[in-house]
């Protein structure tokens, strides 16, 4: 199976992520990509590709952006507004970029939230949030279809969550695990929205339960914010006089009744995917497609707007059996000296929900030795990987 032939060259975010910076998207979408073009040591007028996951209100559409930023594209892409686009985007720039449909492009989102900026776009200041998935005719993959009227991801997400604790036995002091040591981690990232709020495992545990076993620690800090990666050709990437990271593995996301899981993973019965047991697949093909192997990953970053949802990432991806995460984590941790460190900036819980891209950043600054108190010693290989199956891999092997 052939490598991706493409590298991550520049990474941006806009100068605040906050809960209410006073920007618009425009404005935030302008500020990441200026960030990645000085860090890529890039001009705006050699990017010619972009692609995005989130388009107005609450972000920037990519003709709108072309034209306002004085980009000449020759390639771009637009995806739907969720939180499970970010490896999606990457892929897509790599496919440009090893295609030959563009020199360098511009993975780039912006959001703001109906507590932020939104609270100015009537639309997104309704009770419903403005842009919901209970509006597709469906319903949408978090539980809330409008046939049970429930309010949104958080319902999803807390059925999903008290399903596996039913199942597993796993407690709610399992779970502490997960928001404490994200909040550790944010400690030491000066962009974290909760960098200066630590959280001990006594606060979590006296903290109310919202729905179901959530509690308000175990869900995402919302914020206006945007992110930018830039995508180029190995040769590209050469010129440049900066240390570059390779897409090595790609795993696009599944599809199907099995895999209507976004809270969940297979196997749980969640949505209208089937009860089973569960088992991974011996060899990840993003792993493959890399030449690596479990053993050979330096750490493990996963899609986190809810505190289990690292458990079930860890067992969609194999590094635990089915009903293990809970504990694993409980006995293990995932603090740099773990065996297995994960989502290290922070995560959508205490560095802000920058739906996926945040953590992508993350991997880039981890691999390039750049990410300070929370670096992850001798990191070669990171893997991304999500409930729902999309994965990519990358690695600084060759590239420094």
């Amino acid at each position: 199976m052939a490598a991706a032939q493409a590298c991550i060259v520049g990474i941006g975010t806009s100068d605040e992520i906050g809960a209410d910076p006073g920007r618009s998207p425009m404005r935030l979408q302008f500020e990441s990509l200026r960030a990645a073009l000085a860090d890529a040591n890039l001009d705006k007028s050699q990017v010619n590709g972009l692609v995005t996951a989130w388009g107005a209100p609450r972000g920037v559409d990519y003709d709108e952006f072309a034209v306002a930023a004085g980009l000449d594209l020759t390639w771009a892409s637009q995806l739907w507004t969720h939180g499970r686009w970010a490896a999606s985007t990457i892929q897509q720039a790599v496919m440009a970029v090893t295609c030959g449909l563009a020199d360098v492009v511009a993975v780039i989102n912006s959001h703001v939230s109906g507590a932020g900026y939104a609270k100015h776009l009537p639309p997104m200041s309704s009770s419903l949030g403005g842009i919901d998935e209970a509006f597709r005719d469906g319903g949408g993959p978090y539980a809330n279809w409008t046939l049970h009227g429930s309010p949104g991801a958080g319902a999803g997400a807390a059925m999903a969550l008290q399903q596996y604790m039913d199942r597993y036995r796993a407690t709610s002091e399992d779970l502490a695990t997960v928001p404490v040591t994200l909040r550790r981690y944010a400690a030491d990232n000066p962009m974290a929205l909760l960098r200066d709020v630590p959280l001990s495992r006594e606060e979590y545990l006296a903290e109310p339960v919202l729905m179901g076993s959530l509690r308000m620690a175990d869900v995402c800090q919302m914020v206006d914010a945007s992110t930018c990666l830039l995508v180029t050709t190995p040769e590209r990437a050469a010129d440049l006089g900066r240390p570059a990271v390779t897409v090595a593995g790609m795993q696009g996301m599944t599809g199907g009744r099995d895999q209507y899981v976004f809270f969940s993973r297979p196997g749980m019965g969640a949505g209208v995917g089937a009860s089973y047991d569960y088992v991974a697949p011996a060899r990840a093909r993003a792993l493959e497609m890399a030449g690596l192997e479990r053993a050979d990953l330096s750490g493990f970053y996963t899609y986190d707007p809810f505190s289990h949802m690292l458990w079930m990432a860890l067992e969609r991806w194999g590094f635990c059996a089915p009903g293990e995460a809970a504990s694993y984590l409980s006995e293990n941790g995932f603090d740099l000296d773990s065996p297995l460190p994960m989502n290290t900036s922070g995560g959508s819980l205490a560095e802000g929900h920058l739906y996926g891209f945040g953590h992508m950043l993350e991997m880039v600054r981890q691999l390039r030795g750049e990410a300070g108190p929370r670096q992850i010693p001798g990191a070669t290989a990171l893997q991304w990987g999500t409930p729902w199956g999309d994965s990519i891999v990358l690695t600084n092997e060759g590239t420094l």
